[in-house]
């Protein structure tokens, strides 16, 4: 077994094992109950890790965990709309408009 992951986040654990169950790399978390033996023992000791159960899947998996890093880093720049409802200017990344709550249009790349 080789660690691949790990993160004082238990959902930044668990998103990165459904990426690597997609791919059909068997893996496990450890430390999923960790956190109340915090203060005990040294708290870098109880965040949870993400490990597979096969050292020949290591490096697909590392790739995998890597490209999905790459992608989550990258900003999403999204174009400014104009509300339909009240005629407000609401930036891209709100998802409903500031000022009546009214869904945009279309939601698109600038």
């Amino acid at each position: 077994m080789k660690k691949v992951y790990e993160s004082m986040n238990f959902h930044k654990v668990g998103f990165r094992q459904s990426i690597l169950q997609e791919a059909g790399i068997e893996c496990l978390i450890r430390n999923e109950g960790g956190a109340g033996l915090a203060g005990e023992i040294p708290f870098t000791e109880v965040y949870p890790e993400l490990w597979v159960t096969e050292d020949a899947d290591e490096a697909r998996a590392l790739e995998l965990l890597a490209a999905q890093s790459d992608a989550l880093a990258a900003p999403v720049d999204l174009a400014d709309w104009t509300c339909a409802q009240c005629g407000e200017t609401v930036p891209g990344n709100f998802e409903t408009c500031w000022n009546c709550g009214a869904e945009p249009p279309t939601k698109e790349p600038r």
